[in-house]
């Protein structure tokens, strides 16, 4: 995929909102007067704060000589807004681009040039790279939004203009990997819906770029809610060589994220290879519910496939839409209201979830089989129901769990009866 190019920055107007803190800094560290110009003369940054705003006069010549100039008590004579010290350069991408400057004696502020001009000069470096990774992080999810609007919209021809634009090729068997930062107790790493990305933020970007990225067509793509989208082209046929890569880019994060103080269990759900865009979109979709669906089911493992069965299990709880919603719904309150409702409800999902075998069960809960025969016939005595029909008690199980999941998404309080 193509990227735009930022060419350099525009002199220290990207730095100027917190030049007057490195002014600070430095000052405190070093205990000498220190002041910032652009290139244009204007003070950023300055120990006195009466001199923000105003012209320095001599940033020109220094400027335009790109060497360090000195300024004597007697060579200042006359000169407005001028006070003995060292003038400096700052170079950025070969420009001199402002000019700092240290005040007092020159032969004492002398032995402070380099250490400041270099570290500043630094900071510059930095914070070109940092808008730099910020906007790449920005294209990648505006194309990604771009695209799903498009589909919305039905509208497959500016898909593809869209698509030519940003060198993005159709056809090509991609896996859909959307990776989750279960951050428990930092949430640093949750990707914010704004403009902005936190230098962590773009640490994480440029790790799953090299992890990731083996090809232009290869896309990383920055979402919302701690999420990462990755679009990843196929090398292979080989389904088990793609899940080892996953198990090793698994461990390869959480080594990352321990580096960075992130508290942090990855998550990765993934679809096979597809070719088509309104299929990318499909899989982003069933990526994201199942990462949900384990989420809500307690499901730590770090790889959830769409295709694993237990997972789409749970996730038929979840969505499926149950006849006779009305009626479920009253024998749910029913069983609620019932005195020994918890014990009830927990011993019938148990029986379902054991096949419908009462021995099974009973060893599961921990009882003998005849106290959980007991409960079933009070549970069928309560519904009217046959606890030996699989269709009505895969009903009374799919009302039961769903009540369930509404309640936990809720945050209801009374949670024991499930």
């Amino acid at each position: 995929m193509k990227t735009i190019q930022r060419k350099g920055l525009k002199g220290l107007q990207d730095i100027g909102h917190y030049a007057q803190s490195i002014v600070e800094q430095f000052s405190t560290l070093l205990n000498i007067p220190i002041s910032i110009t652009d290139k244009n003369g204007m003070v950023i940054g300055s120990t006195d704060n009466t001199r923000l705003g105003s012209l320095h006069t001599v940033t020109a010549e220094v400027t335009k000589s790109g060497k360090v100039m000195y300024y004597s008590q007697d060579k200042i004579a006359g000169l407005d807004n001028v006070l003995p010290g060292i003038a400096v350069p700052l170079r950025f991408q070969q420009e001199t681009v402002g000019v700092l400057g240290l005040i007092g004696d020159p032969e004492i502020v002398e032995r402070y040039v380099s250490f400041v001009q270099s570290h500043i000069e630094m900071i510059l470096m930095e914070n070109f790279r940092s808008k730099s990774v910020a906007s790449q992080m920005e294209l990648k999810r505006s194309f990604f939004q771009r695209i799903s609007s498009y589909i919305k919209a039905d509208d497959l021809e500016g898909v593809g203009s869209y698509f030519e634009m940003h060198g993005f090729v159709v056809g090509i068997p991609r896996h859909c990997i959307l990776l989750d930062l279960q951050v428990i107790n930092n949430n640093a790493a949750v990707i914010r819906p704004t403009h902005e990305f936190s230098r962590m933020e773009q640490e994480l970007y440029l790790f799953l770029t090299n992890l990731f990225n083996s090809t232009e067509q290869d896309l990383i793509v920055p979402l919302s809610a701690g999420q990462w989208l990755i679009l990843s082209s196929v090398q292979s046929d080989n389904n088990p060589a793609f899940t080892k890569r996953i198990e090793f880019v698994t461990e390869k994060l959480c080594n990352f994220l321990d580096t960075l103080n992130v508290d942090s269990k990855p998550q990765f759900s993934c679809s096979p290879p597809v070719s088509s865009i309104e299929e990318i979109l499909q899989v982003y979709e069933q990526c994201r519910k199942a990462l949900e669906t384990a989420k809500r089911n307690g499901l730590v493992q770090s790889f959830v496939s769409i295709e694993d069965w237990n997972v789409l299990s749970l996730g038929l709880v979840e969505e499926v839409s149950l006849p006779g919603q009305w009626t479920l719904d009253r024998y749910v309150e029913k069983l609620q209201d019932h005195v020994n409702s918890s014990v009830l409800i927990e011993s019938f999902l148990v029986y379902c979830e054991e096949q419908l075998n009462m021995s099974q069960a009973a060893r599961k809960l921990y009882i003998h089989r005849n106290t959980l025969l007991y409960r079933m016939q009070q549970l069928q005595q309560l519904l009217n129901f046959d606890l030996q029909c699989f269709r009505q008690c895969t009903l009374l199980y799919l009302a039961l769990k769903q009540h369930q999941t509404i309640q936990n998404t809720n945050g209801k309080e009374n949670r024991s009866v499930f």
